[in-house]
């Protein structure tokens, strides 16, 4: 009878550790991406727009000429890029209103000259291997991008004369009909609607409750924020305009860019457009 028991103790034993064994294995294998519903090849056929964050920023220094190449490499509709003015007035790229975070130096954007800021170095920070990147001016970065990728302004700054230094850049030395202006205000929307009536308008609203005064001032495009759609009356308001939606994937994987497709975004954002471009092209496909 003891010895019974023992037998069964110990099968009872081998049993338990294939189990836990088992379960090991199973976290220990990757999760498969979601498949792709019926009708996500569809919504991804209906995106016609790629934007790649400033420029690149998940394998190049953001807002840099590096940045800007990548994104027409990996076949972006645009690089996105940021435009602040320096102390002498020259538009320059760069995120924050600071130097701190991305380059070797310490200051205000509009507090430095453009000599200053050009011998600040904009890459190694991000990698080593981009040492001796610079911030680039904003004519830099149109004479890089003409005839190779289009390009967005997320418009920092919101008075005239920014407008028209902005304006005069992108008629002297940009495609203005490739342009995409991220306007952050309505007097942003009327004052470049004037300016560069050719350029198509993203409407980064600052809230939901923006979303009609900027359809009112002629804006064709809204900008919502994922964590804005856990509100379902967004959307359906955005089309009750009949504006289109630009959406950001973050890195643009599949397991990102399929929910998004569920509000049939015309445009999408990511901060690596080689991988957005390729995540829609295999869910365009039908790809499991």
């Amino acid at each position: 009878m003891t010895d019974l028991l023992d037998r069964r103790m110990v099968m009872d034993m081998r049993a338990r550790l294939i189990l836990v064994l088992l379960f090991v294995s199973a976290a220990l294998v990757p999760a498969a991406d979601p498949p792709a519903p019926p009708e996500a090849a569809k919504a991804a056929a209906g995106v016609k727009e790629v934007i790649g964050h400033m420029g690149s920023c998940a394998d190049r220094p953001g807002n840099t000429l590096a940045g800007v190449r990548r994104a027409a490499e990996a076949g972006a509709d645009a690089a996105e890029v940021d435009v602040r003015t320096t102390k002498d007035g020259v538009l320059v790229c760069l995120h924050d209103d600071t130097v701190d975070r991305t380059t070797d130096g310490t200051g205000k954007v509009a507090g430095l000259t453009l000599t200053e800021i050009k011998q600040l170095d904009a890459g190694v920070k991000f990698d080593p291997k981009f040492k001796g990147e610079r911030v680039p001016t904003l004519r830099e970065v149109l004479q890089a991008a003409k005839g190779k990728v289009g390009v967005m302004l997320d418009l920092k700054e919101d008075n005239e004369e920014y407008a028209k230094r902005i304006g005069a850049e992108v008629r002297g030395h940009g495609e203005a009909k490739r342009l995409v202006l991220g306007v952050r205000s309505v007097g942003h929307a009327n004052l470049f609607a004037k300016l560069l009536p050719e350029a198509r308008q993203i409407g980064l609203v600052p809230t939901p409750a923006d979303i009609e005064p900027f359809a009112k001032a002629g804006v064709r495009v809204i900008r919502l924020w994922p964590k804005w759609l856990a509100d379902r009356t967004l959307v359906p308001r955005v089309r009750k305009l009949g504006l289109e939606l630009h959406l950001g994937t973050g890195m643009g994987t599949r397991a990102e860019v399929l929910p998004l497709l569920a509000h049939r975004p015309e445009s999408l954002a990511s901060d690596d457009p080689t991988a957005l471009v390729k995540t829609l092209k295999e869910i365009r496909a039908g790809a499991k």
